[in-house]
């Protein structure tokens, strides 16, 4: 589940293809291991005797711990894809960027500072998997980005709801999506 949407509050993860991407890395690595693997155990009968403890005492270690980091990174992924959260609260935009003990990040912004928000959705995989990018603008000529946001429309049309805007300033109401 992407969005939670309640009547208080939204709370926003990352999309799926996210994690499919760290795990693409993580079997990338790991091809690059076993390929390197069996190459080293192929070739090692044709090497010179010097060249064999060199390849025993260096490169098989460096393809364990080449499979370890590999892991590491998908687990460290893992827990960054779950702990990264968007929530939107009336009139505040919550950023939680959390791992295990490595970062603990947490962004508090006012909404009604916000001077625009735009949404990034380019390339084929974007538009056919319906994520994108948000884009927010602050007074202070500040841009904050936030990547990989599923329903990118449905979030922006979320915001425009919750910030409150007089109809003095001029602005009107454009809705994507029907209300309930």
């Amino acid at each position: 589940m992407n969005i939670i949407a309640e009547e208080n509050y939204t709370i926003i993860t990352k999309h799926f293809v996210y994690f499919l991407y760290l795990v693409a890395k993580f079997l990338f690595l790991i091809v690059i291991a076993a390929i390197l693997f069996i190459s080293l155990l192929v070739y090692k009968a044709d090497m010179w005797d010097n060249t064999r403890e060199i390849v025993s005492y260096v490169f098989f270690p460096v393809i364990l711990l080449l499979i370890n980091y590999s892991f590491l990174q998908l687990i460290l992924g893992i827990v960054r894809y779950y702990n990264n959260l968007v929530i939107i609260v009336r009139d505040k935009f919550i950023i939680i960027h959390s791992s295990l003990i490595l970062q603990e990040d947490l962004e508090i912004m006012d909404l009604s500072k916000v001077m625009k928000i735009d949404v990034v959705c380019h390339g084929l995989f974007a538009n056919m998997f319906g994520y994108g990018h948000l884009v927010m603008e602050q007074q202070k000529d500040e841009v904050r980005t936030i990547h990989f946001i599923p329903k990118p429309y449905k979030i922006w049309q979320i915001l425009r709801e919750n910030t409150t805007y007089s109809s003095s300033q001029g602005w009107q109401e454009v809705r994507f999506f029907k209300t309930r």
